[in-house]
């Protein structure tokens, strides 16, 4: 016998389909977002755990390491002997106009110089090689105006224009332009940066950076044997290189 349902049967029936059916898509969209969230918590945790690792390898190999970088060298005798340094008695700067740190140790170099022994020399001279880019391509200008007279008197206007003012004087336009700013005659410099004292200026300066591997400024070359990189306070650095200088012996930090 067939029996028919009550018409509100079917739609309790369909009620009923509804509501579990909602009841399941709900705890579907829950359960979606419990394993979003918890695959966006993991997710986030290994994000901070590389972070953490990527930041102490950094400070571990590129920071801390710097503590325990030399910053002392010594020549052998055969190299302190085929030096292209002739004097022993001095203490060279190798600097650069594009170097900051050079800029703003002008005033204790000042007094570094005051502090010279008797009979020594502090000498100035720029890093130089056959390359057209990096800290030597300004040496041409360095040895220039070091030969005409007025390298120490322009110093600082070369740093500003090269550090501040991003001016690259060592392209011939602005540097002619740099020149006149600075009352420097145009024909007269260019006369003399031709001259055989600039050749060999420039020649002497690629010879000592190339014997002394200097690759970075500012690096100290002492009594043509020791190479001294900065890794103290620069009063306390002044007592080390005249150190080095008069008896030979490395001040500890």
């Amino acid at each position: 016998m067939n029996v028919i349902s009550p018409p509100f049967m079917s739609l309790f029936n369909l009620g009923s389909e509804y509501t579990f059916m909602s009841i399941n898509n709900e705890l579907s969209i829950k359960n979606s977002i419990i394993r979003n969230k918890g695959f966006f918590i993991g997710y986030t945790l290994v994000v901070i755990i590389i972070s953490a690792l990527i930041t102490t390898a950094y400070y571990q190999y590129f920071v801390f390491a710097q503590d325990e970088q030399e910053t002392l060298f010594s020549l052998s005798d055969s190299e302190v002997a085929n030096s292209p340094i002739k004097d022993d008695k001095t203490i060279i700067e190798i600097f650069s106009y594009g170097c900051h740190y050079c800029s703003i140790n002008e005033e204790n170099i000042a007094n570094l110089e005051k502090r010279m022994p008797e009979g020594s020399r502090f000498v100035r001279l720029h890093i130089s090689s056959d390359k057209t880019s990096g800290l030597g391509r300004f040496a041409p200008m360095f040895a220039t105006l070091s030969v005409m007279g007025i390298e120490s008197q322009h110093r600082q206007s070369a740093y500003k224009a090269v550090l501040e003012e991003n001016i690259d004087l060592s392209d011939k336009a602005q540097l002619e332009t740099w020149l006149k700013a600075n009352g420097i005659d145009v024909a007269k410099y260019q006369q003399v940066s031709q001259s055989e004292e600039v050749k060999e200026l420039l020649a002497y300066m690629k010879a000592v950076t190339a014997h002394y591997k200097v690759d970075a400024t500012p690096t100290f070359i002492v009594g043509k044997k020791w190479i001294a990189l900065q890794d103290r306070e620069f009063s306390a650095f002044s007592d080390h290189l005249l150190s080095l200088l008069e008896h030979d012996k490395a001040l500890d930090k």
